[in-house]
């Protein structure tokens, strides 16, 4: 049987699990650390980048939520919210927003006091998200760089709610890393549509299966839902949607968990789910690497839990 090898990277730190007939590792440690710079941690995912396009702030109702700038501001609603949809204090750097009901997509205009720039600022009410800090950086545009007909590689780190600068890919087709393989399976699943661009190295391939599978995950614990699959190379990396099926917290071990001839899998933000209904935490993404189609790896099951 082919050696297999599972890696499991969750929002804080990450841990790489190996067969035990696997004597070296095949990712290196700055392989590593580069694919972490990929999956954002929760202190990363609370800054935004302002570069002159609006930002999103969302917006949990019922809940205040505080708002920091790099100076002192002065916020403007342009009339188009009232006093029963959001409540609104301006302390210096700090805006405290609450949102009293749902409401529409509305843009604010957030004028810095120091420079003046106007930051434009759209905000989104989202009953399911958390009322945590948010941070709206500012990034001034860098010029253009000069660079010749070569390729230039660029490992900057991915924000969920910001900027996803693209890696330039340096590897041929047959080349494609497993650390590529699952970077671009989470971007084309977690970053804004807007910003992603054309890879002609990976390509859309149907996955051949049921909307819902209930023999990858061993143990009937989650509901599994495929979402998208590619290739590069020979390599297939496919995404899952798995959320709890049951009123109590469950734990995902890709170690012992997973059914199939996978060579690599993480899931996304957390193996723990937690209790069906909490829509902060009760699903995640699991992305998964093989040699073969989904529909041909699923086939065997070493699941042991």
């Amino acid at each position: 049987m082919k050696q297999l090898l599972i890696f499991f990277l969750c929002v804080i730190t990450s841990a790489m699990t190996y067969a035990d007939d696997l004597s070296s590792l095949t990712l290196s440690p700055a392989e590593m650390q580069k694919l972490k710079k990929y999956f954002p941690t929760e202190s990363e995912t609370s800054h935004l980048a302002w570069k002159g396009d609006p930002v999103t702030v969302q917006l949990p109702v019922g809940q205040e939520k505080r708002v920091v700038f790099p100076a002192a501001v002065l916020v403007d609603v342009k009339g188009a919210l009232n006093t029963d949809q959001l409540h609104m204090l301006n302390n210096d750097k700090s805006v405290y927003l609450t949102a009293v009901k749902p409401f529409e997509k509305t843009r604010i205009y957030v004028t810095l006091q120091e420079s003046g720039k106007v930051i434009l600022v759209d905000l989104v009410t989202n009953e399911n998200i958390p009322n945590a800090t948010q941070y709206i950086d500012i990034k001034e545009s860098a010029p253009p760089a000069q660079t010749n007909q070569s390729t230039v590689a660029t490992t900057q780190a991915v924000s969920l709610d910001a900027t996803v600068e693209q890696v330039s890919e340096t590897e041929s087709s047959t080349d494609v890393s497993y650390v590529d393989l699952v970077r671009f399976a989470w971007q084309q699943v977690y970053a804004p549509k807007r910003l992603l661009k054309d890879t002609p190295h990976y390509a859309r391939v149907p996955m051949h299966t049921e909307t819902f599978i209930s023999d990858l995950i061993y143990g009937d614990k989650v509901i599994a839902h495929p979402t998208s699959s590619w290739v590069a190379g020979d390599h297939y990396v496919t995404a899952i949607a798995v959320q709890n099926k049951y009123p109590h917290a469950t734990q995902i071990d890709v170690r012992r968990d997973l059914c199939g001839e996978w060579e690599a899998a993480t899931i996304y933000p957390s193996p723990l789910l937690k209790p069906q209904g909490n829509h902060q935490g009760d699903s995640a993404t699991l992305l998964l690497v093989s040699q073969k189609p989904f529909s041909e790896t699923l086939e065997v099951c070493h699941g042991n839990a």
